[in-house]
């Protein structure tokens, strides 16, 4: 920022203002809010300046990450966001099969993380190979 005429640098050049909410991002000083993160949990997620929080986690590269390291998501994301297996950044509060949703799966319904469940565990309904 300081060798800006502007004293305003966002994503690595000088500009007359930062970013605003939804707009592209790198760092958090690029947007007026202090606040970048990924839109989706997806290595192929663009940085947007979040509307609200954001949610700091691990990602790794046996996930599709190009690095194993620390990144951050925007929060209060709309249903179908890809999430991960996240809560913190769906609104609802409910990561279920990789995206955000309106609630948990309830008790018979099928899933395949235990994220998914309003139990917190996912497991086959009867000793088969070919139950679900």
């Amino acid at each position: 920022d300081a060798i800006c005429a502007s004293s305003l640098c966002v994503e690595g050049a000088c500009a007359e203002s930062k970013q605003s909410i939804g707009e592209s991002c790198i760092l958090d000083n690029d947007c007026s809010n202090n606040k970048c993160g990924f839109d989706a949990f997806s290595s192929d997620a663009s940085g947007v300046c979040c509307e609200g929080g954001y949610y700091s986690m691990f990602t790794f590269s046996t996930d599709g990450w190009p690095t194993t390291d620390i990144r951050k998501f925007c929060q209060d994301r709309p249903i179908g966001t890809l999430c991960g297996v996240t809560d913190a950044i769906c609104a609802s509060s409910a990561c279920v099969e990789g995206a955000c949703a309106e609630a948990k799966r309830s008790i018979g319904e099928s899933c395949t993380f235990d994220n998914s469940c309003s139990t917190n565990k996912c497991g086959y309904n009867s000793y088969s190979t070919d139950a679900s």
